[in-house]
């Protein structure tokens, strides 16, 4: 892994698609990078937004088994939600529709994941990667400001966090222009990187 790649988190691989006229690289987050920014953002979150929530509307810091247990169920909803949301905005760029789109689950790191079978847009794979960070993380937080509910709060802040790789994933391909396309990595957590060759255009 080279100095750039190491500050990235990414792992990159090059080949050539002579047929196609495409540049094929790899770009694969560190999972290790992945939870350090998601611990992150939760410190930065709780300080920057629980700070003035707290001076704002001075909520009851009261913990119930009922508030923890409604919680709980609504954490699990919400991991769910999370790769439902990535599969309908994928399905909704891809040319065949939401056949290309299915949903699994990672032993290796007790997760589920949705991934598309084919190539989108740059512009419309990123979008689709920040999409459960904007309605399950950054949504809640903004209602949660209006009506002074410590408890969307938190929602919000977990949910930010539990994106950290997505939002990893988007920042890596910041760079690329709008004719790369993307192709969701399946079995690793990144993507394949599709640039026409120079000797193509």
């Amino acid at each position: 892994m080279n100095e750039e790649n190491e500050i990235n988190g990414t792992n990159t691989a090059n080949e050539v698609n002579k047929q196609e006229g495409y540049v094929k690289e790899k770009r694969i987050i560190d999972i290790v990078a992945a939870s350090k920014w998601a611990l992150a953002i939760i410190g930065f979150s709780v300080v920057l937004l629980g700070v003035p929530f707290y001076l704002i509307w001075k909520p009851a810091l009261a913990i119930t088994w009922q508030g923890c247990l409604l919680f709980f169920l609504l954490f699990i909803a919400g991991v769910g939600m999370h790769e439902l949301i990535h599969g309908f905005f994928f399905g909704l760029f891809a040319e065949s529709g939401f056949s290309s789109v299915r949903f699994g689950f990672t032993r290796e790191y007790l997760t589920p994941y949705c991934h598309c079978n084919e190539p989108l847009k740059v512009k419309h794979y990123s979008l689709a990667a920040l999409m459960p960070a904007l309605l399950l993380g950054l949504l809640p937080m903004v209602v949660a400001f209006f009506v002074g509910s410590l408890f969307w709060l938190l929602f919000g802040i977990v949910f930010l966090s539990a994106a950290a790789g997505d939002l990893m994933v988007v920042w890596i391909l910041r760079k690329e222009t709008s004719e790369t396309l993307v192709h969701d990595h399946v079995s690793e957590p990144g993507c394949w990187v599709y640039k026409k060759s120079l000797n193509q255009e």
